[in-house]
Order: C-alpha cells, then structure tokens, then sequence
C-alpha cells in the first residue's frame, strides 16, 4: 500500500514537472538564426551573473535538420530574467544555450546590428 501511495506520488510530481515549461517558439531555422551572439552576456551567463530566472520555464525549440536546440528564453522586461547586475536592456529578447555551464551562450533577439553567430564547424571524429 504505502508502495502505491509514493507511486502515486511520484507520478503526481512527474505531471507537474511536465507542465512547468512554456514553448514560446517554435521554428525549422537553425538555432544561431534568433539573433545575435553577445560574448559580454555569455559570459556573465558563464559566471552565473545573468540568465533565466528559472530554465526550463519558457522554452525555444529549433527543429530543423541543421542547427536544432532547445533554448531557454527571457525577455529584457524581466520576464523570467534574473539580472543582478542590469545588463539587459527592456526591448530585447534573450535566448540561452547552455545554461548552467561554462559554455553558456546567449543570443539576443530584437537588436539591431551586431554580429550573427555562424554555423558551427561539424565535428570530427
């Protein structure tokens, strides 16, 4: 019985962890196409200093044969934003690749100008 009820239990978390996250986007274009790279943000991002709130929560799929991710978004406005140090600005959107890691990556949507990240190299073996 008591075996049952964690089962139970469990399946009830699992439900809610589900439906925790919001698709925002969903698009066929290679991931690096959103906008441009900000080496200064991917590298506040690197040292935990800027990136989403809460990741996992608002979410960009690329679905593409070339360049498919999943990326974690927040808006400038502070939507799922956590900035302590106000690097964002309000009008842009920011996209994270990497999240929690040394190699985080941000793009920036709605910016004018700028450099637009390339195409990785493909790996060798």
């Amino acid at each position: 019985m008591r075996a049952r009820s964690l089962g139970f239990l469990l399946l009830g978390l699992c439900a809610t962890a589900a439906e925790a996250s919001q698709t925002v986007l969903v698009s066929k274009a290679p991931y690096w196409n959103v906008g441009v790279r900000d080496d200064d943000l991917s590298r506040a991002c690197s040292l935990n200093k800027f990136g989403p709130a809460h990741p996992g929560d608002l979410l960009a799929r690329f679905t593409g044969e070339q360049g498919p991710a999943i990326l974690d978004v927040a808006k400038g406005s502070g939507l799922n934003l956590r900035d302590p140090n106000r690097l964002a600005k309000r009008n842009e959107d920011y996209f994270f690749r990497n999240v929690g890691t040394t190699s985080c990556e941000v793009l920036v949507g709605g910016r004018r100008g700028g450099v637009t990240v390339k195409a990785p190299a493909p790996a060798s073996r």
